[in-house]
């Protein structure tokens, strides 16, 4: 069976998070030419760290910008994807584990069918993909409660921390992913940078104190805003 995972529109959470399988989904790295900025530490410095977000936003929240849903419980947090993928007739007719019936797979979930298209000699479905991302004993992710509404989430990576921001408005979340310009200077109020050459690339470590941390322009450190809605 041939697996596609479709990417997300997140930095390295959402293409390069291996909890998630998102190593080839939950972000695309954002390289700028050969420089990357990554931090060491869970943003804020200091920051008040939580494991769930207040009952007044539990929910799922869902977005048409993005291929990636969001729920939230007493659990934590969770992220909702589908994956895509193929099997080819020639399989199905030699396996005893896979059948179609009526436009329905059999046997690539447990105890369930999905909805599957035959295109040529390969059947295309889907299988919704779950991982939970902040609760999970296993995740080195963090989340900081930055006020009532607000919130960053640090997904960790080899080390490293991406910072995106959590916004609640109602029923809607708003969330801002690590982003900067290529010739940006907003880091140079940091004094801890550690240069390391990885493949090519030079990685620029940042551990920001609490101080210098709140030097730096926000607006200037994340992109663009997705509005997702509660469900």
């Amino acid at each position: 069976m041939e697996q596609h995972h479709k990417k997300y529109s997140l930095r390295a959470l959402v293409n390069r998070y291996v909890a998630f399988q998102l190593a080839t989904l939950f972000f695309p790295a954002l390289f700028f030419g050969q420089v990357s900025y990554e931090f060491t530490i869970p943003l804020p410095p200091n920051g008040n760290q939580t494991e769930r977000i207040s009952p007044t936003y539990y929910g799922s929240y869902s977005s048409q910008q993005s291929d990636v849903d969001y729920e939230f419980s007493d659990k934590g947090v969770f992220v909702v994807s589908m994956i895509y993928s193929t099997i080819s007739r020639e399989t199905i007719r030699e396996s005893s584990k896979y059948r179609v019936n009526n436009g329905w797979l059999i046997g690539v979930k447990e105890n369930d069918s999905v909805p599957c298209e035959l295109q040529g000699e390969y059947y295309h479905f889907a299988v919704k993909n779950r991982e939970q991302i902040i609760g999970n004993d296993e995740s080195l992710n963090t989340l900081c409660k930055i006020s009532d509404i607000t919130y960053i989430l640090n997904f960790e990576e080899n080390g490293y921390y991406s910072p995106s921001i959590f916004e609640f408005k109602g029923s809607e979340l708003h969330i801002r992913h690590f982003n900067y310009e290529e010739e940006t200077t907003i880091f140079d109020v940091i004094n801890d940078q550690v240069k390391i050459q990885e493949e090519g690339m030079t990685i620029i470590a940042l551990r920001p104190t609490k101080e210098e941390w709140q030097k730096i322009p926000i607006e200037g450190m994340i992109g663009a805003r997705t509005i997702y809605n509660r469900n």
